[in-house]
């Protein structure tokens, strides 16, 4: 064993007769070391901006540090491609997109929409930079998918795990892709989000690992389909769809390429807009092959037609069965008495996409594949339906677990607040309005006030004798513990409500709609004598965007292992939020880890009195 101690190390001096040796040692590794200058001197540097991961996947290989920096910036739609009604050619770049022939602000990552899409392999090292370059606009940036189980603080929730990100300033995000599947990046904020600032976030696994790696040839960069929604006016009405940021009617679509014969991989995101209606998507003469949601596997259900709502991700397979020629993408929703339409085109080789495309009719599958619970369709498949790859986690197989948090939420009308008068509703969870703390919950804990912070059992003095609460709505649960999430609409009003789970997927083990809006306290009764819902402890489909049906009672269980303050979000909620979130505080504050000693702080300031004595 060699000992490379101090005490080992011994300074030895060449006697005269090597020193002429010694001299050309020194001369040759000079010359090495001037030439390597030399190179690097005449090298160009190459461009920083965009580092790409993009590359297959080996078991053997290290994980790479993909270091990534987006421009966030606030634009007009039309200067995005600025001859692209005229000129196909410019809008087949990758670079430029195009929605109608009206202008409107739109808020874009390096000049992109949708942004820059990140193709990494598992457990890379993302570091993205994030430069707003919006005057008097602050942001953050949520990465939908990926736990930061390492860096809870990247999360990307504004005064919960991060300060927003001010304007003119740079924020560096840091975490590990360590949730392989098809995600998407985000900006927070809602208003932000459909007006452009999102990106697909690809995390790809080892041929091994993949579990339906047999069943397609190809898994492609550009299959990644990215669908949103479409305002003329900004914060107005939704009037068509985007595919990857092209729009519909006259102008050119977005355009898939495939090769006859083959099976090819196609990833979808519905990453939102106004309305946050589901969208379905269908090919024409084609099957879809359902192999994953949320970026979790899935055993393959074959439809005619997909549909899937703001936030969920879906992969597919297609199979190029069919003549060589070019083959309608049609993508619709309805939803508010609001009809939207969207279109693509799937091209095989070597056929051409002609000066247009016939409008075709073929929505009205005969085999849908539907993320929602309420789905009846006979012929179809519902969520409660599809069951994972995988079985569920065997510390979650117990009837039992040690936490349930049973969350009813509805809403009041305006006309009981004295400073809402025009019958707006604000929206509750177990009777609290969520608002955001003066600074964040993570990262300054000491900063925010007690008195502001609540949950059902702990209401502020302040909000004595009221109806609703508004304050920092926090639940605990205990770290390494099992929990289960039992979401109930009781007010019965909206089709349906969709909720993200932050920092986790979740297990969807069981639901139940009723005739009429079920009361909170009705259904822990029920659950607790065995007659609320049978669960499926075996393979229930993993996920971590539900959408709980009008009047119904939702089921979703996780194992607590990732400490931090997590959001339940309300996917309708308009900006940062309507009222209906809630956080989650897995473990105590000491569990979590510790925020970088120059973290950005912010919140309130209450100066001396030095103008006043």
């Amino acid at each position: 064993m060699v000992d490379y101690s101090e005490k080992s190390i011994h300074l030895v001096t060449p006697k005269m007769g090597g020193m002429n040796l010694m001299l050309i040692r020194a001369s040759i590794v000079l010359g090495m070391v001037a030439a390597v200058v030399t190179l690097l001197y005449l090298t160009p540097v190459p461009d920083q901006n965009f580092k790409s991961c993009d590359r297959p996947c080996h078991d053997l290989d290290w994980p790479m540090i993909c270091r990534v920096t987006m421009h966030i910036e606030m634009l007009k739609s039309n200067i995005i491609c600025d001859n692209c009604q005229d000129n196909s050619t410019e809008c087949s770049n990758s670079f430029c997109s195009i929605t109608d022939s009206s202008s409107r602000g739109i808020i874009t990552a390096n000049r992109q929409l949708p942004g820059p899409s990140i193709h990494v392999c598992h457990n890379d090292i993302l570091v993205v930079n994030v430069v707003n370059k919006i005057p008097g606009h602050s942001l953050s940036i949520h990465w939908r998918g990926q736990p930061n189980n390492e860096a809870p603080f990247m999360d990307g929730v504004p005064m919960v795990t991060q300060c927003p990100i001010s304007s003119y300033t740079t924020f560096q995000y840091q975490f590990r892709a360590s949730s392989p599947g098809t995600h998407f990046y985000h900006a927070h904020s809602d208003t932000d989000r459909s007006s452009g600032l999102f990106g697909a976030i690809v995390v790809r696994q080892t041929e091994k690992a993949e579990h339906h790696r047999k069943q397609y040839d190809a898994d492609l960069e550009d299959h990644m389909i990215l669908l949103s929604e479409w305002s003329p006016e900004f914060n107005g009405k939704a009037r068509s769809i985007l595919i990857n940021g092209k729009g519909s009617g006259d102008t050119i679509p977005a355009v898939f390429r495939v090769t006859k014969g083959k099976r090819f991989r196609f990833r979808v995101a519905h990453v939102g807009g106004p309305t946050g209606c589901p969208m379905t998507l269908a090919i024409h003469n084609h099957l879809l092959k359902i192999i994953s949601v949320d970026g979790n596997p899935i055993k393959p259900y074959e439809a005619s037609s997909i549909k899937l709502a703001k936030g969920e991700r879906l992969d597919f397979i297609l199979k190029t069965n069919q003549k060589s020629g070019t083959y309608e993408m049609k993508v619709s929703a309805n939803c508010e008495g609001n009809d939207l339409n969207g279109r693509a085109v799937i091209r095989y080789e070597g056929s051409t996409l002609g000066p247009s495309l016939p409008t075709l009719d073929f929505m009205k599958s005969s085999r849908i594949f539907d993320t929602s619970l309420a789905a009846r369709d006979v012929s179809g498949v519902s969520l409660s339906n599809v069951r994972s790859f995988e079985k569920i986690d065997s510390v979650l197989k117990n009837t039992d677990v040690d936490v349930k948090l049973y969350l009813g939420f509805d809403y009041v009308d305006g006309k009981h607040f004295s400073i809402q008068e025009h019958g707006s509703r604000t929206y509750r969870m177990n009777n609290i309005t969520f608002v955001y703390p003066s600074s964040p919950l993570l990262t300054q804990p000491a900063d925010v006030p007690l008195d502001s912070m609540c949950n059902e059992s702990n209401w502020p003095a302040r909000c004595a004798g009221k109806i609703t609460c508004e304050c920092v709505h926090v639940e605990h649960v205990p770290l390494g513990s099992t929990a289960e999430i039992i979401l109930i609409d009781q007010g019965g009003d909206d089709d349906e409500y969709i909720f993200h789970l932050h920092g986790y997927h979740f297990f969807v083990v069981g639901s139940r709609i009723f005739e009429t809006p079920p009361l909170k306290n009705e259904v822990i009764d029920m659950d607790k004598s065995n007659n609320l819902m049978k669960r499926n402890l075996m393979n229930p489909v993993r996920k971590d965007t539900i959408r709980v049906p009008r009047n119904g009672v939702v089921a979703l269980r996780f194992f607590a292992d990732n400490p931090g303050f997590w959001l339940l979000r309300d996917e309708k909620s308009e900006g940062w939020t309507r009222g209906m979130d809630i956080l989650l505080q897995v473990g105590a504050v000491g569990d979590v880890v510790s925020t970088p000693s120059n973290f950005p702080t912010c919140g309130n300031f209450i100066g001396p009195e030095f103008f006043l004595l």
